[in-house]
């Protein structure tokens, strides 16, 4: 049975623009009813109305969701909007919502998990998606106990909600359940395999250095000094190249700086980018996730035309790994990355669709990335692409 995969993207109300999906959906899959469908909505659409109208149009279907921080298609990025995607084929989806992350990370993923780790006769093939709170603090941790719980065979993707850059609440949903503080899981069986590509745009810009002093997202020392003098003074020569004086930025510059200059932690052959979101008071760096005390990092410089490359490396791994014709894709791309190339992120997005093959393909800008397989850069990513091909 072929694949079929569409996109669709509306604004307006959250009981508008579920409508509109909904029927834009409906008639791209001509007569298909689909398995999977996935929705991305901005906090202007909150998403359990969003979601709502979608169950009600596809009750055959699951239906998982995610607040975001910007949302796209192969026809374009935007902001204020919701987009969503549809797969119908011959694959099977089991789905759950897990609640209470921040207390409980491992009840959580095993509420989200149910029974649909094991494997399904007929089905040789497995892979997973993931969608959960960032807010929590509790990213890498749920990531890797989803991983340990699937097995190192299953592939897993995904991406942490977002709330528009207001910090405040991001809300994961399985079906008509939308919730923060929770995770959701979904594990598609599939007769073919499904193609998973991860790659960020970052070089390493400093030697291996060692956190000294850290308390869950804040890095307070490194090799013993203060973590901003450290990364002003690591940084200082490739700034200047621009003119810019890191110990002359003003507090509301320092963010933008950060972002350009991110953490790298050794993740195998290649590194995993954490990103550093604000300077304090007292000379310590406030990150997206935790770092854990006694970590070894580096910092890692980036550029736009480096994140357009890796948007672009990832797709073709995940075309490579699916190893057959595209029907679509979904892709988890960093609100940083979007920060870093402004009105390049649509460039970004070309690079993945062109990889591809031009299928259609829908995303979100997230606050964090997932991506989860045997020799790769595995578990939790700030400023990467994550992409998930389906196979025809």
């Amino acid at each position: 049975m072929t694949t079929h995969f569409c996109t669709a993207s509306a604004r307006g109300s959250a009981s508008d623009a579920g409508t509109a999906l909904g029927n834009a959906l409906s008639e791209r899959l001509a007569g298909h009813d689909p398995e999977l469908v996935m929705v991305f909505a901005s906090t202007s659409q909150p998403l359990a109305g969003v979601s709502a109208a979608l169950v009600q149009r596809f009750p055959g279907a699951t239906v998982l969701g995610a607040s975001t921080a910007g949302e796209f298609t192969e026809e374009g990025d935007g902001k204020q909007g919701a987009v969503a995607c549809a797969m119908s084929g011959d694959f099977k989806v089991s789905a759950g919502l897990g609640s209470g992350l921040s207390a409980d990370p491992q009840r959580a993923v095993e509420q989200a998990l149910g029974g649909g780790a094991q494997a399904i006769e007929g089905y040789s093939h497995r892979s997973a998606l993931m969608l959960l709170d960032p807010l929590t603090g509790r990213g890498e941790e749920a990531v890797l106990l989803a991983g340990a719980r699937l097995g190192a065979g299953v592939p897993l993707a995904g991406g942490a909600a977002g709330d528009d850059l207001q910090m405040s609440a991001t809300h994961v949903g399985c079906g008509t359940s939308v919730e923060s503080d929770a995770v959701v899981l979904a594990v598609i069986h599939s007769r073919v395999p499904l193609g998973l590509g991860v790659s960020h745009g970052h070089r390493p810009l400093s030697e291996p250095m060692k956190v000294t002093r850290a308390s869950e997202s804040t890095v307070y020392e490194i090799d013993g000094r203060p973590a901003w003098a450290v990364w002003a003074e690591q940084t200082r020569a490739s700034a200047a190249e621009r003119g810019v004086d890191p110990n002359a930025l003003q507090d509301s510059e320092v963010g933008a700086y950060l972002l350009r200059y991110e953490a790298g932690l050794p993740a195998g052959a290649e590194l995993k980018i954490r990103a550093p979101l604000s300077r304090n008071d007292d000379g310590s760096l406030a990150f997206a996730c935790a770092i854990p005390e006694g970590a070894t990092l580096r910092i890692t410089e980036s550029v736009p035309e480096a994140q357009i490359e890796s948007a672009r490396r990832a797709a073709r791994q995940a075309r490579e790994r699916a190893g057959t014709k595209l029907a679509g894709a979904i892709v988890f791309d960093c609100i940083c990355r979007n920060l870093i190339l402004g009105d390049r992120f649509g460039t970004a997005v070309d690079a993945i669709s062109s990889e591809l093959g031009g299928v259609p393909l829908a995303g979100f800008e997230t606050y964090g990335e997932i991506a989860l397989s045997a020799g790769d850069m595995s578990g939790f990513h700030n400023t990467t692409t994550v992409v998930f091909a389906v196979a025809e």
